[in-house]
């Protein structure tokens, strides 16, 4: 049941509104928000690019394994939990 989810397939995405949605499917699953260094060449070492990417799972250690890129690339995750402002 875990996944990830391909946000550049839409146009304006509401994370909020899926993690309500998530949650009423399975209320053991949660969605993650996964923030990221992205590299694009050699010469960005220094300065890396900031990225996110979400992902549904029912624990942190199965949304890295989901995420499937180099888990030392990860600065922070956190649960996207949208009751909560």
């Amino acid at each position: 049941m875990a996944h990830k989810i391909h946000t550049e397939d839409w146009d304006s995405f509401d994370v909020e509104l899926y993690s309500r949605r998530v949650k009423r499917t399975d209320c053991r699953l949660h969605t993650y928000r996964i923030q990221y260094n992205l590299y694009k060449s050699d010469k960005d070492i220094q300065n890396p690019l900031q990225a996110i990417d979400y992902v549904v799972a029912y624990s942190r250690s199965e949304a890295i394994h989901t995420w499937g890129k180099w888990k030392g690339l990860i600065k922070k995750i956190t649960i996207v939990e949208p009751w909560k402002r």
